[in-house]
């Protein structure tokens, strides 16, 4: 009986490997040859699908991770080391120092350094991605745009007055960006205008009060 059993399955495993699957195989064959610009067109579809949600997740985590970082935190503002000057005195004729005199700080310093903290705030939290603008980050990128920079001082060497029209043009070339545009240009765009900023704070004080800066 056993050995009976053992020749039916076996029998039956030969017709089916030798005859249902091969007939199934071709048939197949047929059907994918009769369909192949339809069963193309949704391997595509999915392809495009599983991409396009690739995609979109990689942006997600890039703004959750700038979120997350969020805006750099300023440096305390610090007021310069007040000035010591000695003055000679009567006996011995030796110096006493006067009392400190506080020095007044720069009124472009102080807008240049305003201009720095308000792009600190929108760089944390855009994207440097090819996202597109949003309404919310172009009206962002045109408040430091309009910055109400004002004039360089009267007594201005000319290399700080040369910084200060770069910067002017940078920001008027701000004023110019679109929704059309991506985040990474304005991104961009408002990290070279700090960096200028920086620059014209070096060149402007000294180097202990523009590390405060």
């Amino acid at each position: 009986m056993i050995a009976f059993n053992i020749s039916a399955l076996w029998s039956w495993i030969q017709f089916m490997a030798y005859t249902v699957l091969p007939i199934a195989f071709m048939e197949l064959l047929h059907w994918l040859h009769d369909w192949q610009i339809l069963v193309t067109g949704v391997l595509v579809l999915i392809a495009a699908r599983i991409w396009g949600r690739s995609v979109v997740r990689a942006a997600r985590i890039s703004a959750k991770a700038a979120r997350q970082q969020g805006p750099a935190e300023p440096p305390k503002k610090t007021s310069p080391a007040p000035k010591v000057v000695p003055i000679p005195v009567a006996a011995g004729g030796e110096l006493r120092a006067k009392r400190p005199l506080p020095v007044p700080a720069s009124e472009l310093a102080d807008r240049l350094f305003a201009l720095r903290e308000q792009i600190r705030g929108i760089l944390g939290r855009m994207p440097s991605t090819d996202e597109m603008m949003s309404a919310e980050r172009l009206a962002e990128c045109r408040r430091i745009a309009e910055f109400p920079l004002g004039d360089p001082p009267a007594n201005a060497p000319k290399l700080l007055a040369h910084r200060f029209d770069v910067l002017r043009s940078e920001l008027s070339a701000l004023g110019a960006v679109r929704e059309t545009d991506s985040c990474r240009n304005a991104w961009e765009a408002l990290a070279r205008i700090s960096m200028d900023a920086r620059d014209m704070l070096v060149a402007e004080m000294p180097p202990a009060a523009a590390a405060t800066k």
